[in-house]
């Protein structure tokens, strides 16, 4: 394949890049073929896959592309961004691994500045947090990774603890933040829909009532 060469200072961890390894983590597939090396993040919301597009740009100063896949449940057509770099694919390897299963974050990460953290968390909850009754909650079936998570939102001063049992199969674990108003403060969600119900929900007087928001 023919390389595709980045921008001047691509290698610098900014938060343009944390954005794109927490949503690779979260919603997207970051992988090797025979002949390929690809970036890709399929979710619903139009506005996170063009701040995705955006930061690849922003990152890389690759253009990656929207294409569409068919869901094989509604039959309706998914739109995903991908970019297909072995540079930028190699790139990411630096911070983070990215298997469902077992994805971990590296020391640069940790070793990052909080604005840093701060927005690789948020886009992180972008993708994988809901609100429910009892606060906050981020999903994984890694519960290694959400261990790791822990330890990033504690230097916020955020509290939190990981339950296990969700899922269908109850072979997923929850980060758990009791302490919405924290969250919002500290990290919030950079998504509008979800901080706009998350707003809503704190302004209720029974803001403690079970409730998911997705």
């Amino acid at each position: 394949m023919r390389i595709k060469k980045p921008k001047d200072g691509f290698e610098n961890l900014t938060k343009e890049k944390a954005r794109i390894i927490a949503h690779l983590i979260g919603d997207g597939a970051h992988y090797q073929t025979k002949h390929d090396y690809v970036l890709k993040y399929e979710v619903k919301d139009q506005d996170s896959l063009d701040q995705f597009a955006k930061d690849i740009i922003s990152v890389y100063g690759l253009v990656p592309s929207y294409e569409q896949n068919t869901s094989g449940i509604t039959g309706k057509p998914i739109t995903f961004v991908r970019l297909r770099s072995k540079i930028a694919y190699e790139d990411l390897l630096r911070y983070a691994s990215f298997f469902s299963s077992d994805w971990t974050i590296e020391s640069p990460l940790f070793q990052a500045p909080l604005a840093v953290k701060k927005a690789f968390l948020q886009a992180l909850f972008d993708d994988e947090g809901s609100v429910r009754g009892e606060g906050v909650t981020l999903y994984s079936i890694n519960k290694g990774g959400l261990e790791q998570i822990m330890i990033l939102l504690n230097e916020f001063g955020i509290i939190c603890k990981i339950r296990s049992g969700f899922g269908s199969r109850r072979n997923v674990f929850g980060l758990i933040i009791k302490d919405k108003h924290c969250f919002r403060s500290k990290i919030g969600f950079g998504l509008p829909r979800k901080r706009e119900k998350l707003d809503a929900f704190i302004r209720t007087p029974f803001g403690d009532t079970p409730t998911t928001i997705q």
